[in-house]
C-alpha cells in the first residue's frame, strides 16, 4: 500500500517537473539576444592571460647533465681537502723529539686504558688455557 501511493507522488513529481521543463519564460528569447551580445563584449574585454615561455625547454636534459657534474667536482673537491687535512695532521713524530713532560703526560692519561688492555687480554689468555686443559 504505502509503494502504491510512494509510486503515485513519484509520477505526480515527474508531471510536474516536465510541466516547468517545457515552459519557457516569457520574454526569454526577447532578451537572449541582448544578453548574448553582453556577455561576449564582457569576454572582449576581460584581461587575457599571458602565454607562459619556459627558457631552457629545449636545454634541460643538458641542464641536469651540468648539474650532476657540478655536484660530483664539488663533491670531490671538499673529500680531496679533507683528506689534504687528515694526512697533515697524521704527520710521524719523533719521540725523541717530544719534551718528557707531554710523555709523562700521555702515559699518565692512558696508564688505565693500558692496564685494562693487559688484564683482558691475560684473562683472555687465561680462559683459553683452562679450557685447552679439560
Amino acid at each position: 500500500m504505502e509503494k502504491e501511493s510512494m509510486s503515485k507522488e513519484l509520477e505526480k513529481a515527474l508531471e510536474r517537473f516536465k510541466a516547468k521543463s517545457d515552459e519557457v519564460p516569457q520574454g526569454y528569447f526577447d532578451q537572449f539576444e541582448l544578453e548574448l551580445m553582453h556577455k561576449i563584449q564582457s569576454e572582449n574585454h576581460a584581461p587575457k592571460q599571458a602565454n607562459i615561455i619556459s627558457l631552457f625547454a629545449k636545454q634541460k636534459k643538458y641542464l641536469v647533465a651540468a648539474s650532476l657534474l657540478f655536484a660530483v667536482a664539488t663533491g670531490y673537491l671538499f673529500y680531496n681537502q679533507l683528506n689534504e687535512h687528515t694526512i697533515s695532521t697524521n704527520e710521524m713524530v719523533q719521540i725523541e723529539s717530544l719534551p718528557d713532560e707531554v710523555i709523562e703526560a700521555y702515559v699518565d692519561n692512558n696508564e688505565l686504558v693500558a692496564e685494562v688492555e693487559w688484564n683482558s687480554a691475560i684473562e683472555s689468555a687465561g680462559a683459553n688455557i683452562s679450557l685447552k686443559n679439560n
